[in-house]
């Protein structure tokens, strides 16, 4: 069976039970008549793929364990990767995501940072959930609070690089292999180290999930300004000023007079950047075709992903996962020669 196909039978029949536990000990957790369960629900009703909460079921799978050992772990999983998104919703100022309001402009930035807050620590109640040896879970938790502060260091890299006078593409990379990879490596080891795989097979997975990271973050900076992001607008991360994958190269392969043009439009305040500073900014990067700088390196991850891992099954899944997450950009990566 596909990845594709496996992913849906586990979507089909797990994810229910999936939210239904969530949604349960939200409310189980939260203080009675807490408006933290109005608005947690309102986010995890937002939709998305899911990925983070059915990773952990497949990864028990392709190694031959019960998914269902796992089933907590991935609504830990999912619980925060939503909690990153109301945060950096906020941040960025988005006004929608998956086509509805964000947390922030539904209920306000102060209730945004309160739910925020809590889901950061719903997926400590979901761990507990799990039935595993109390060893195994202490190791689970250690885990999940080293990932979590990845992803919190690499949220914090995302602004300091704004803040650079010249933003290297190390720089980049670092930022998103805390950021973004952190979320991957998180479901993916976890769930190996959770159903007993040996050292290396682990290690294997946190280093996919490293280049996993890497080719979605490219994959969401091209969905931005070449397809539909869900964020009601093209050029969001134009105006927001961040420093893409296809901006940072294009600062550094740009002659000095073009690239200083470039930074002027992406630090301009959000609130005036026009349609026509997004047009300027989409011509500079083609100067230097920044997308098929973009496209190569997403290639280059997903062969990187693929040859971090020895195990069959693990290695045909990651190569399915890295499609399911470029689909978005199919028809973008398919148009270039």
């Amino acid at each position: 069976m596909s990845l594709r196909a496996r992913f849906q039978a586990l979507h089909t029949a797990r994810l229910p039970e999936i939210l239904a536990l969530i949604d349960e000990v939200v409310v189980a957790t939260s203080p009675p008549n807490a408006s933290l369960v109005e608005m947690c629900r309102y986010q995890m009703a937002s939709g998305g793929k899911r990925l983070r909460a059915l990773l952990p079921l497949l990864v028990a799978e392709a190694l031959g364990a019960d998914p269902t050992r796992v089933l907590p772990f991935g609504a830990a999983c999912e619980v925060l990767h939503n909690a990153t998104l109301v945060h950096d919703d906020l941040q960025d100022g988005d006004t929608h995501r998956r086509g509805v309001e964000t947390v922030w402009r539904r209920y306000g930035e102060a209730q945004a940072i309160n739910l925020g807050d809590a889901m950061f620590y719903y997926p400590l109640a979901l761990i507990q959930r799990l039935e595993a040896p109390p060893a195994a879970v202490l190791a689970v938790i250690a885990r999940l609070i080293s990932e979590t502060m990845r992803v919190i260091d690499g949220q914090e890299r995302e602004f300091a690089l704004m803040g650079l006078a010249a933003p290297t593409l190390d720089d980049y990379f670092a930022m998103v292999e805390g950021k973004t990879s952190g979320l991957f490596a998180l479901p993916m080891a976890g769930a190996a180290a959770l159903v007993g795989a040996d050292a290396a097979t682990v290690a294997g997975l946190e280093e996919a999930a490293r280049h996993l990271g890497v080719l979605f973050q490219i994959q969401d900076d091209v969905l931005d300004l070449y397809a539909d992001k869900g964020r009601g607008e093209v050029g969001s991360d134009i105006k927001e000023g961040k420093r893409s994958a296809l901006a940072v190269y294009a600062l550094t392969h740009l002659p000095p007079p073009r690239a200083a043009r470039l930074k002027a439009i992406l630090d301009r305040p959000r609130a005036t950047t026009t349609a026509a500073d997004i047009d300027e900014a989409l011509a500079l990067l083609a100067e230097v075709d920044a997308l098929g700088y973009a496209l190569a390196e997403i290639e280059r991850r997903r062969a990187a992903a693929i040859a971090a891992l020895d195990h069959p099954s693990l290695r045909a899944d990651v190569e399915g996962i890295a499609a399911l997450l470029l689909a978005p950009i199919a028809e973008v990566m398919a148009a270039r020669p």
